[in-house]
């Protein structure tokens, strides 16, 4: 049965949806400024596979309470914050699954904790800092620029994989829009100045790192460099995929089931 509850972390109430199984679980997280609105097909159709999933809601984004000190602009202040919420439902050797933001914070989740079944990050955002100085901090907007909505429906089309269909993509980019760009904007800074390339080495879990071959956001070349430095990483490229694979693949709990059977493999 699915079940929505509030759950105190830190002080402050987080938002978190589970579904039971007998499956290991698998810990979904959402992109940047998003929630865990993005799992609503993928998480639901995992269970029917016999997964447990769990889809939190990060600090300050959809129904969870912002943190203490306000909006977050270090990605693995989010990767510890999720390590505490595990251990807070008390999961067993459960499945990372994460994309962009997401998918980075899965990574860097795994350079501190052994007993995973496996990480898959889709598209992840940050990992390497930045390729060139230290980036300017985002701003919000100008009179100027288009509105943040409109960068938010327009960019999420634009992100969209070619081979998605065009009303699967209008729906994905107008559930985009329900965001605060003061969490966004924080996000993207995250993910700009996430480095944890000296600690990758330390990952001893199975990893999969996928990348849309139409992401518009996070170019595959860069994601190829991150999966070439992460041990036993298995790197995929998804044609026609954009930056959003679990709501763009409608067989996408089928894809994750196949994709951790491999792991199974590895492992034997």
């Amino acid at each position: 049965m699915h079940n929505a509850d509030y759950l105190e972390l830190d002080g402050r109430l987080a938002f978190v949806e589970t579904w039971p199984g007998s499956r290991p679980a698998v810990f979904c997280v959402h992109t940047a400024g998003q929630s865990g609105v993005q799992y609503r097909h993928a998480a639901a159709e995992l269970a029917e596979l016999g997964f447990a999933v769990v889809v939190p809601d990060l600090p300050g984004h959809g129904r969870s309470e912002p943190a203490a000190d306000g909006p977050i602009s270090d990605l693995s202040w989010y990767a510890a914050w999720c390590t505490r919420l595990i251990a807070a439902l008390g999961l067993e050797r459960p499945y990372l699954l994460g994309c962009s933001i997401g998918g980075s914070i899965a990574l860097d989740m795994a350079t501190t904790m052994p007993d995973l079944s496996g990480v898959v990050a889709l598209d992840p955002s940050g990992v390497l800092g930045s390729d060139g100085g230290p980036p300017p901090r985002p701003v919000l907007e100008d009179s100027g620029s288009p509105s943040m909505r409109d960068r938010t429906y327009f960019g999420t089309v634009e992100a969209c994989g070619r081979s998605v269909p065009a009303e699967r993509v209008e729906l994905i980019a107008q559930m985009h829009c329900r965001e605060d760009w003061h969490i966004t904007v924080s996000d993207i800074h995250g993910a700009l100045t996430h480095d944890i390339r000296d600690a990758l080495a330390d990952i001893t879990c199975p990893v999969r790192i996928l990348a849309g071959e139409d992401d518009y956001f996070v170019p595959p070349s860069r994601v190829r460099r991150i999966a070439d430095l992460v041990p036993h990483a298995v790197y995929e490229l998804m044609p026609g995929i954009g930056h959003y694979p679990m709501e763009e693949l409608p067989d996408f709990a089928e894809r994750f089931d196949h994709w951790v059977k491999d792991f199974a493999e590895v492992v034997s």
